[in-house]
Formats: C-alpha cells, sequence, structure tokens
C-alpha cells in the first residue's frame, strides 16, 4: 500500500477498462431520460426546445388568403406595403421599381404552376394607400379560369431564373 502511495500507480484490480464516451454521470441522467414517456415529455418543456422536424423552407414567400375585393369586379389583387417592398420590388430592375414606385406601373409575368400557363399583369404601387396591387387581367386569368374565391389561400415567389413569379392555390375554401 504504501509503493502505491509513493509512486501513484494503482493496482490493476481498482483499474476500470471499460470504453466510455461519456462520463458515468452523464451516462445515468441519460438512463433517466430513457425511463417513460411521461418524463421525456416533461425534460421536453423544461428545455423549452421542439422536436418537429421541418426538411425545407417554405418557398411561398407571399402568401395570401383572398378578400371579396380580391375576387370582385375590380379586377386587382391587393397586397401590403411589407410584400411589395421586401418580395417584390427587390427582385425587379431598376427600371422596372421606378415605374412601380411611380404608379405607372411594371409588367410583370406570373406563371401558374398549378395549370402549367403564363400570364402577364402589372404591378403598381397605391401612393394613397402605400400598397400594392396586381393588376390589369387578374380578373379574367386567375379568378375566373381558376374558379378563386373569398377564403381561398394562394401563394406568390419570384423565379430568379425565369425572371417571373410562381402562382398556386395553396388552400381552397371550397
Amino acid at each position: 500500500m504504501q509503493q502505491q502511495e509513493k509512486t501513484g500507480f494503482v493496482e490493476s484490480s481498482q483499474v476500470c477498462t471499460d470504453l466510455s464516451l461519456s462520463s458515468p454521470s452523464l451516462q445515468s441522467k441519460s438512463n433517466e431520460k430513457k425511463r417513460g414517456k411521461k418524463r421525456k415529455m416533461k425534460m421536453e418543456n423544461e428545455w423549452k426546445c421542439s422536436t418537429s422536424l421541418e426538411l425545407y423552407e417554405n418557398p411561398w414567400k407571399i402568401r395570401k388568403v383572398l378578400t371579396k375585393s380580391d375576387t370582385g369586379r375590380l379586377s386587382r389583387l391587393l397586397l401590403g406595403a411589407d410584400v411589395g417592398e421586401n418580395f417584390m420590388l427587390p427582385v425587379l430592375d431598376s427600371h422596372a421599381q421606378t415605374e412601380v414606385i411611380n404608379g405607372t406601373g411594371s409588367t410583370v409575368s406570373v406563371w401558374d404552376v398549378d395549370t402549367m400557363s403564363m400570364h402577364n399583369l402589372i404591378l403598381k404601387r397605391w401612393p394613397s394607400f402605400n400598397n400594392f396591387v396586381l393588376m390589369g387581367r387578374w380578373s379574367s386569368d386567375f379568378v375566373q379560369r381558376r374558379q378563386l374565391i373569398k377564403g381561398d389561400e394562394i401563394g406568390l415567389l419570384w423565379d430568379s431564373f425565369k425572371h417571373c413569379f410562381h402562382f398556386s392555390v395553396l388552400k381552397r375554401n371550397h
């Protein structure tokens, strides 16, 4: 025994030869988590973490539930200022941006991904309300042709390769 104290060596009967990737205290905590579903749920709530998995980012950056005015006789889709400023203006060239901002409007191509058809609409900014509108053939090319009604949800996204907006009906109110 005195020999051990002097040299710092320990007899082989006292050495642990088990291989482990973590300390015994962490292993016991891991075993506690495995004990039951209730304990697991409690631990997740204590940690305030989400266990949901999303495999991709939703591409439909512009989403809108259609209103009566969007599907009515005015033949225009009303979009908020934040949508126009953040998702529409930045993708247009400087000439088109100027036309949109000053209210004359700029023609934008819109690909209907559901029916695989291309359409042209006019994007304008309404300075009095600071909103943006897609107009022109909105009513005939989208509302009537696709039988859109109040409460349907649509989505738009920019395709940087084709230089056009993609359109899709995301949810029907039927």
